[in-house]
């Protein structure tokens, strides 16, 4: 599983992932049969940057299709998709065309759901068994002041969608969260979805009636005046908020491992914080 999240700002885009990959499986041993997570790697590149544009792309759900990771899956449909570098990407498409962030989304999409098709039998399966993969498109697209963010989850979304559209002509900022994000919930809003059942069960009150008596609950964060450095601590906080909840809480840790951040401003994509291949043993 994974934790992962967007915060947009006037200034830009900060986009932030843990590292964990959960295997699920099923193993017989002498002691029985286990079926659960088999197996939790700490070094899963969940937020990649796209050839050299102003566009990431962040994972979440399962960490791999078939014997494939999702980063390598990724890398090769950039390498196919001619989005490898904006002078490519011209080349394989035509210099009138424009780099989308919606285009892309839309083309990595397709590609994804193709493979994941292959790897499972979509059509003769339900739906709720189907493991999800959650994928963020956002940066910004060619000629652009404000950056976009979309969203989708294969096999479950037909079509890409705009996670934070512009409201009456003005961008909407704020934060997103996917992934494993009940401890940020808790923070952020004061509240569950858990809590708000229970409170219906017990009250006899509607969950949106509930929801509304919770509202000042919520944390009050400005974050169409917060400026880039601060969205950067913003999402490094919350990020570890989600990773300690299952670092120190009974059950598997479905987060954890380095967090990688980026910021991404008009035609720059930066890297805060990214995982080095190197040796973990002290050599």
């Amino acid at each position: 599983m994974s934790i992962a999240m967007v915060v947009k700002v006037s200034e830009g885009l900060v986009l932030g992932a843990d590292s964990a990959a959960t295997i699920n499986g099923q193993i017989d041993g002498p002691q029985g049969t286990f079926e659960g997570v088999i197996k939790t790697y700490y070094n899963a590149r969940k937020l990649m940057q796209i050839g050299d544009f102003p566009i990431g792309v962040m994972t979440w759900g399962i960490a791999q299709i078939g014997a494939r990771t999702i980063e390598s899956l990724v890398r090769e449909w950039e390498y196919n998709a001619h989005w490898q570098s904006r002078e490519g990407f011209h080349t394989g498409h035509t210099k009138e065309t424009k780099y989308l962030v919606e285009d892309c989304a839309k083309s990595l999409k397709d590609y994804l759901a193709d493979k994941y098709a292959q790897a499972w039998n979509v059509k003769d399966t339900p739906m709720e068994r189907l493991p999800g993969l959650g994928i963020v498109v956002a940066g910004y697209s060619e000629n652009q002041f404000f950056p976009e963010e979309w969203t989708f989850v294969i096999p479950h979304d037909e079509s890409i969608i705009n996670t934070r559209p512009d409201v009456d002509g003005n961008p909407d900022f704020g934060a997103n969260w996917f992934g494993m994000t009940d401890a940020i919930v808790r923070l952020h809003w004061g509240r569950d979805d858990v809590a708000l059942q229970i409170l219906s069960e017990r009250t006899g009150l509607g969950v949106e009636e509930i929801r509304e008596l919770l509202l000042p609950l919520q944390l009050q964060i400005p974050f169409g005046v917060m400026p880039l450095q601060d969205a950067i601590e913003y999402a490094y906080y919350m990020l570890n908020v989600a990773i300690g909840r299952f670092k120190f809480a009974v059950g598997p840790e479905l987060c954890g491992g380095q967090i990688d951040i980026a910021a991404i401003s008009a035609g720059e994509f930066k890297w805060i914080s990214k995982k080095s291949w190197k040796l973990n043993n002290g050599g």
